[in-house]
C-alpha cells in the first residue's frame, strides 16, 4: 500500500506541530532559566568578592595601625637616619601577609628612616640610600588623629597598581595634644589581594568564570592571565571595552551586562566599585553554561520530529486502510455519475462500508430502470410532440385551402384568380406531401427538426404568405403591406415561412368575421438587425395571459386548437438565433414582431 504524500503531510503537521511548540517552549524556557540563574549567581559572586576585599582591606589597615601603636613610636622618637632597624620591628614586618610589597617609616621631620621590601618571599631592609619619591606618606597624614589612615591607589611601574596606606605614629602620652611623631607607609599589591579572593572562593568555577579588576584608567589590575595585567582593556580585551567604560564611569554604582569573547562565546557580567578608582567584575560563560539546556532543547525538537513523523505515518496507514473501502465506493459512485450505470460495488462482508455499497448498488439498479422508463417516455413524448406539430402544420394548410375554396365561389370567373388558385393549390399539395414524408420518417425528423440557418430573403416568403392567406380576405379586412424590395436574414426559410403563416392565420382568426385591419411589415432595427411584424385589430390579450399561457405548449383558447402554434413559432425563431416579441392590450389588438440576425451580401 503506497502512502499518499498529501495525507501524510497533513497528519504530520497535526502531529509534529504541537510537539514542536512544546519542545521549542522547553528550549526557550531552559535557556531563560539558565540565564536567570547565572545572572543571580554572578550577582552573588560579585557581592561576595567585594565583601571579601573589604575584609582583607580592614585586616591590613588594622595590622599597620597595630605596628604604629606598638614599638614604632619609641623607634621613631629615638632613631637617627642610618640606624639599624630593631629586631622586634623586623619580626613584626616579616610576619605580615605576603601581599605587602613594601613598608617605610618616617620621623616627624618627614625623613625616611627605613624601607622594607618584600620580594620573592623574603624581606630586605634598608636604612640609607633611598630612592627619592619611590614611597612617601600621604601629605595629609600629618594632620590625622590616632587610629586613622589615608588610603590611595598608586601605580607602580614594576608592580602595577598598589594600595598605599599611610598611618600616623603617636607617642601615647601625646596623642591628644601633639602632631604625629612619624608615619608608617605600607604598599600592598592589589593583584595579590584579588588573586587571594579569586583562588580562595571561586577556584572550582575557574573554567567558566572570569574575575577582572580595573582602575580608573581602565588598566587591568587583576586577571587570571598574568600576561594581561597592567595593560589597558582597549589593547588586551577589546571585546570588554563597553563593560570597562561602565565600570570606570564617574557615577558608577555597579551594573550588569554581557560581552562576546574572541572565541564567540557569550559572557554575563556583573560589576561594582570596591574602592575609589577601583572596580571589580565577575563574568560567567553563558554559552558554556547553557550548553546542557540547549542540547536538551534541541534533542527534544529532534525527538518531536521523529516521534511526530512516526505517529503521522502510523495514523496515515490506519486511515488509508480504513478509507480504502470508502475510496472504492467513491470511485464506483464517480463512475456511475459519469454514466456507467452497469457499475457494481463489491466489498467484503466484514467491511464497514458494505451497507453503503449495497445501497448504492440498489440505487443504481433503480436508476437504470427509471432511465429506461424515461427513455421510452421521452421517445413517446417526442413522437406525440412531432405528431401535434405536424397536425398543427396540416391544420394551417387546410385552413389556407379552406380560405381559397371559399373565395372560389365568388371569384372563379376571374381568370387571374384561377391562375393564382392553381399555383396556391400546387404549393399546398407540395406542403401536404412534405408533411406526410416527415410523419412517415419520425426518426430523421426528430433528429433534424431545424436546418442550419442560411442567408434568406424574407420578402418573397412574406409575399407568398400574403398572397395565399391575406389577399383573399381583402373584401372583409383591410390589408396593409409594408415590405422593402428585399430583406436578408440568417434563417431556415422553410420553417420561417411556417412561422409567418401561423402568425398571419392567428391574426385573421383573432379578427373573426368583424372587419379589421391586418398589417404586415418588415424592415431593419436600430441595432442593424432585421424584423418582420404581423399586427391585427382583434380583441387583444391581457398581460397575465401573455406571461403565463401565450407560449406554453398545448395551451390554447381555441375550441379546436392544438396549442402548439406560438410555442412552435418561438422555438423556430430561437433555433434561428432570433427573438419573438409581442405587444397587446385587451381591446387594442395584438402585434407580433420577429427579430433575426441580418446578412450583408457582398
Amino acid at each position: 500500500m503506497s502512502i499518499r504524500p498529501k495525507l501524510f503531510l497533513t497528519f504530520a503537521a497535526l502531529c509534529i506541530a504541537p510537539l514542536l511548540v512544546l519542545s521549542s517552549v522547553n528550549l526557550f524556557t531552559g535557556l531563560k532559566n539558565t540565564e536567570r540563574l547565572l545572572r543571580k549567581s554572578v550577582e552573588d559572586e560579585s557581592v561576595d568578592a567585594a565583601r571579601h576585599f573589604g575584609t582583607l582591606f580592614d585586616e591590613r589597615v588594622r595590622a599597620l595601625q597595630s605596628m604604629a601603636n606598638g614599638p614604632l613610636p619609641d623607634y621613631v622618637r629615638n632613631t637617627r637616619s642610618g640606624d639599624e632597624v630593631p629586631v622586634a620591628i623586623k619580626e613584626l614586618i616579616t610576619n605580615l601577609p605576603g601581599s605587602y610589597a613594601s613598608l617605610a617609616g618616617f620621623d616627624a621631620g618627614k625623613h625616611q628612616l627605613f624601607l622594607a621590601e618584600h620580594n620573592l618571599g623574603s624581606w630586605t631592609f634598608r636604612t640609607r640610600d633611598f630612592i627619592p619619591g619611590s614611597i612617601e606618606p600621604d601629605q595629609y597624614v600629618w594632620s590625622l588623629k590616632p587610629n586613622t589612615q589615608r588610603n590611595s591607589i598608586v601605580h607602580d611601574p614594576r608592580l602595577g597598581d598598589v594600595w598605599r596606606c599611610s598611618v600616623p605614629i603617636f607617642v601615647t602620652a601625646e596623642q591628644n595634644s601633639s602632631p604625629p611623631r612619624g608615619a608608617l607607609v605600607g604598599d600592598t599589591r592589589l593583584d595579590q589581594i584579588f588573586e587571594t579572593i579569586d583562588k580562595g572562593e571561586f577556584e572550582i568555577l575557574r573554567p567558566t568564570r572570569r574575575f577582572i579588576v580595573l582602575d580608573s584608567a581602565q588598566r587591568i589590575v587583576y586577571h587570571e592571565n598574568e600576561a594581561l595585567k597592567n595593560q589597558t582593556v582597549a589593547v588586551a580585551l577589546p571585546s570588554f571595552s563597553q563593560i570597562a567604560a561602565a565600570m570606570t564611569a564617574p557615577n558608577n554604582d555597579g551594573g550588569a551586562g554581557e560581552f562576546r569573547s574572541a572565541e564567540g562565546e557569550t559572557w554575563l557580567v556583573t560589576h561594582r566599585p570596591v574602592f575609589p578608582g577601583l572596580s571589580l567584575a565577575v563574568a560567567r560563560n553563558y554559552s558554556l553554561a547553557s550548553q546542557s539546556a540547549r542540547r536538551a532543547g534541541w534533542l527534544g525538537i529532534i525527538v518531536s520530529l521523529i516521534f511526530g513523523s512516526l505517529a503521522a505515518l502510523l495514523i496515515t496507514v490506519i486511515y488509508q486502510r480504513k478509507s480504502q473501502s470508502l475510496d472504492r465506493v467513491t470511485e464506483g459512485v464517480a463512475a456511475i455519475a459519469k454514466g456507467k450505470l452497469d457499475e457494481e460495488l463489491l466489498l467484503r462482508s466484514s467491511d464497514e462500508m458494505r451497507g453503503l455499497a449495497e445501497n448504492v448498488n440498489l440505487m443504481t439498479e433503480r436508476l437504470r430502470e427509471q432511465l429506461a422508463r424515461e427513455t421510452e417516455t421521452r421517445h413517446f413524448n417526442s413522437f406525440v410532440k412531432l405528431s401535434a406539430m405536424l397536425a398543427h402544420d396540416l391544420k394551417n394548410a387546410i385552413e389556407g385551402l379552406s380560405l381559397m375554396v371559399g373565395n372560389m365561389e365568388r371569384h372563379f370567373d376571374n381568370p387571374k384568380f384561377r391562375a393564382d388558385a392553381m399555383q396556391a393549390l400546387t404549393a399546398a399539395t407540395d406542403k401536404l406531401r412534405h408533411l406526410v414524408a416527415r410523419l412517415s420518417n419520425p426518426i430523421n425528423t426528430l433528429s433534424g427538426e431545424f436546418k442550419m440557418p442560411r442567408a434568406t430573403d424574407l420578402v418573397p416568403l412574406l409575399q407568398r404568405v400574403v398572397k395565399q392567406i391575406a389577399e383573399p380576405l381583402r373584401d372583409r379586412h383591410e390589408v396593409d403591406i409594408q415590405l422593402p424590395p428585399s430583406l436578408f436574414a440568417l434563417a431556415d426559410s422553410e420553417r420561417m415561412e411556417k412561422v409567418m403563416e401561423n402568425l398571419v392565420l392567428n391574426a385573421v382568426e383573432a379578427m373573426g368575421d368583424k372587419p379589421g385591419k391586418l398589417t404586415i411589415a418588415a424592415g431593419t432595427t436600430a441595432d442593424s438587425k432585421v424584423f418582420f411584424s404581423i399586427a391585427d385589430t382583434g380583441p387583444g390579450m391581457s398581460a397575465e395571459f401573455i406571461q403565463q399561457r401565450l407560449f406554453r405548449p398545448f395551451s390554447t383558447t381555441k375550441a379546436q386548437g392544438v396549442g402548439l402554434g406560438l410555442y412552435t413559432c418561438r422555438e423556430v425563431v430561437r433555433a434561428n438565433g432570433g427573438v419573438i416579441e409581442v405587444e397587446s392590450k385587451p381591446g387594442s389588438g395584438t402585434s407580433f414582431r420577429v427579430v433575426l440576425a441580418s446578412v450583408k451580401l457582398q
